[in-house]
């Protein structure tokens, strides 16, 4: 399935026509992770904004030197990343596949790019943000 399809099937893009969506497409990477793999890590700065098609994935954050902590868990047509790459921060937690997934990547500066042409994404980022500050999760952004 193409990248376009996929983000078709996302409701943060449901809104969009198809060819915004064509454009978007240009830009997303289909990655895939094996169950157990780290996609992000907490602590390095965002560099890509990720949709989750397949899979699901959960956040953590350290506790100390061994100890973690899981805050989420995030399944088909969630998203994660963010916050860390809208704001160029360091990630305040780590994403880890729990099964095989696979996930849309859009690296920052066309996500950036993408979101300064269709504000109605970014209200809809935003929004997500403010529901998940509000019901008290600290994950991963």
């Amino acid at each position: 399935m193409e990248e376009a399809e996929l983000l078709k099937q996302t409701p943060l893009f449901e809104s969009m026509s198809e060819d915004n969506i064509e454009l978007l497409a240009q830009s997303t990477r289909i990655q895939n992770y094996k169950a157990g793999q780290v996609i992000v890590s907490e602590g390095r700065v965002g560099a890509a904004f990720f949709i989750l098609v397949s899979g699901s994935v959960e956040v953590v954050k350290r506790r100390g030197e061994s100890d973690e902590v899981v805050l989420a868990t995030l399944g088909t047509g969630d998203f994660f990343g963010e916050l860390a790459t809208m704001k160029h921060v360091p990630r305040s937690a780590s994403v880890r596949a729990l099964q095989d997934t696979t996930c849309l990547a859009i690296w920052r500066a066309d996500f950036e790019s993408y979101i300064r042409q269709f504000p109605d994404v970014a209200e809809k980022v935003e929004s997500t943000l403010i529901a998940r500050f509000g019901e008290g999760q600290d994950r991963e952004e």
